[in-house]
């Protein structure tokens, strides 16, 4: 529940959306969040269209002039402002919620969840809004000089919430029964977006929020960096400025843990250029802690779930061809292993225990250092191993949402990459004005 005497806010806003008959299909300008796109998906972006949101949530360096990466964002902002002159976006009229259901397809079944795209008040971490895991310093760099340079949100985070009775369900229910739609397809993905006006049901929906906290699923850093950007603007105005700015919110997807096309994927470790201990000695070491059964590649991947049954986890890259499954020995501790004060669900999650105790102890490797990287492709993490472009990998079971919620409740954080929300919401269906 959210913090007592202390209701969540969230509410409608006037979002800046495309205007098709100048900017085109919407199929066309969408992109993936920027964290997630590569460097070849990004150049096919530019490629797609002239208004791809790609220009604005990632922009290239304006060729010909400074290599300095702060012109990309000078780049952003004057391009923006040209779009919004020339009607490419605009901005709604009166303020709304906006609902999005996100049809994709996952382990080979179509899914739709369901999102309510709103603003929400900006707290301090457990004030209401909980955290699940660590972050970077980075990408919060990236988007703070993003937002510093266009005054607009163009994605925020993915926020879950509880929804114990159903009755915020029942009530996005009610607010779409009968209101117009926009319908995107992409290649697999499809999205049916609306914009909810009523104030009536907008003040309903904002009431049945006010007891629930926000868990972050996704965009920890874009939360981190709003909180930022909230103090600079508030530091910047003179004289007593009162709660209620637009950028005393941030606008994010929020998402019931409940909802039936929410899924979590592992976040595989791929580790390269390390030195470690010979395979006979690795060997030597997991088997204190766990038994070690082989499945050759071909098998695993063939499954359902590429980590078999009670397996806390695979490794690829100690027998050719082979994943070693691990699975806990009897009477082993393995939560015991772990090192500080946590709690009983953090010692025992797969991804504390890889870090340390498969990697730090047997391996004798910084699981957070160089050498280390992350991908949910489980195909392309064993390919890297099997052709010998990486030593090892570790493929993992993917963690219950309410796992997520466990940690969070305890004011624990998960370890970096813990988690890899899917699908990701696509950046362009509509932004967040900050002025």
């Amino acid at each position: 529940m959210s913090e007592p005497g202390k209701p969540t806010e969230v509410q409608p806003f006037r979002g800046i959306r495309y205007d098709a008959d100048r900017a085109g299909g919407l199929s066309s300008l969408l992109c993936p969040p920027y964290d997630i796109i590569s460097d070849r998906q990004r150049l096919e972006l530019y490629a797609r269209s002239p208004h791809n949101m790609i220009r604005l949530e990632y922009p290239l360096p304006p060729a010909g002039e400074s290599t300095d990466d702060t012109e990309r964002y000078v780049l952003a902002a004057r391009l923006f402002r040209e779009w919004m002159a020339q009607g490419v976006l605009k901005q709604d009229a009166s303020p709304a919620l906006y609902v999005h259901d996100h049809s994709f397809v996952f382990r080979g079944r179509r899914h739709v969840r369901r999102g309510l795209f709103a603003r929400v008040g900006l707290r301090p971490w457990y004030g209401g809004v909980y955290p699940h895991e660590l972050t970077g310093t980075k990408a919060k760099q990236d988007r703070l000089e993003l937002m510093r340079a266009c005054h607009v949100s163009f994605s925020g985070p993915i926020g879950l919430y509880e929804d114990r009775e159903g009755g915020i369900s029942k009530l996005l229910e009610e607010a779409v029964d009968g209101i117009s739609y926009v319908d995107v397809e992409e290649m697999v993905d499809r999205h049916r977006f609306r914009a909810v006006r009523d104030p009536a049901i907008i003040a309903r929906i904002g009431a049945a929020f006010a007891g629930e906290s926000i868990y972050i699923a996704d965009g920890h850093h874009r939360y981190e960096t709003a909180l930022v950007y909230q103090q600079e603007r508030r530091s910047a105005e003179s004289g007593v400025v009162p709660h209620g700015q637009a950028w005393d919110y941030i606008a994010m997807t929020l998402t019931a843990f409940s909802d039936p096309g929410l899924f979590i994927s592992p976040v595989y470790r791929v580790l390269t250029g390390l030195e470690m201990p010979g395979v006979a000695e690795i060997e030597a070491g997991l088997s204190r802690y766990f038994s070690i059964d082989y499945v050759p590649v071909g098998t695993a991947l063939a499954r359902s779930a590429p980590v078999g049954e009670m397996a806390l986890m695979a490794v690829a890259g100690l027998r050719q061809g082979m994943l070693a499954e691990l699975r806990k020995r009897p009477g082993v501790d393995l939560g015991a292993e772990v090192p500080g004060e946590h709690s009983s669900e953090y010692r025992t999650f797969n991804v504390s225990i890889l870090n340390h105790v498969v990697m730090a102890k047997v391996l004798r490797v910084n699981p957070d250092g160089e050498g280390v990287t992350y991908s949910p492709d489980v195909e392309a993490v064993v390919d890297l191993v099997q052709s010998g472009r990486a030593q090892m990998a570790f493929l993992l079971t993917p963690a219950h949402p309410m796992l997520v919620k466990k940690i969070a409740d305890q004011q624990e954080r998960m370890p970096r990459k813990s988690t890899y929300f899917y699908p990701k919401p696509p950046t362009g269906l509509v932004a967040y004005p900050l002025d």
